[in-house]
């Protein structure tokens, strides 16, 4: 049972309401504990809204996907497991950072996935970072280590929450096709 409750629309501002709609948040727990301070609900939103758009949904689901990994966050690897399906991530890529072998990437989101694991352990080397900078622009790489920060703020986020997965259980790190179609059809 999550530590703070889970807030319906009903419960936060009106003037807030349009945070959840279908089209927007829809039904997510994080965001449902976050509607207790709407108002950093939406600056969140808004700042992380600015983040994604620098970077292509896909390689920004890679990076969450292997922040996710990294802390053994279960609850964000979860969610991202539904979330990056339409933006490109195959299954079988999941399960190759569920599993922790980036070998199956091209060279470009290899370097990707472990300046994001390096990131987010805190042991970046010059070695990884050059790597990362022959691929991406700086700002590009801003927006990189940025998400990876929030995102290991987040895995530790839920975790002081204990919150509970939407509707079923835990998927798996390297969860099959058949797993992911029952609870995310």
């Amino acid at each position: 049972m999550t530590r703070l409750d889970l807030l319906d629309i009903d419960d936060i501002p009106e003037e807030y309401h349009h945070l959840f709609t279908d089209d927007y948040l829809g039904d997510r727990h994080i965001f449902r504990v976050w509607a207790h301070n709407p108002e950093v609900l939406e600056a969140t939103l808004e700042y992380l809204n600015t983040l994604y758009d620098q970077l292509t949904p896909r390689t920004k689901e890679l990076v969450i996907l292997t922040v996710a990994r990294t802390h053994r966050a279960r609850y964000e690897w979860h969610q991202h497991v539904d979330i990056a399906r339409p933006k490109g991530v195959e299954t079988s890529e999941m399960r190759a950072i569920g599993g922790d072998d980036f070998s199956v990437f091209s060279d470009e989101e290899f370097v990707l996935l472990q300046y994001a694991r390096a990131v987010a352990e805190g042991e970046v080397t010059d070695q990884i970072h050059d790597a990362l900078a022959t691929v991406y622009e700086p700002g590009e790489i801003v927006a990189i280590g940025l998400i990876v920060d929030f995102y290991v703020g987040l895995c530790n986020y839920v975790a002081s929450v204990d919150l509970p997965f939407e509707g079923s259980e835990f998927v798996g790190w390297t969860p099959s096709d058949e797993r992911i179609a029952e609870f995310f059809a």
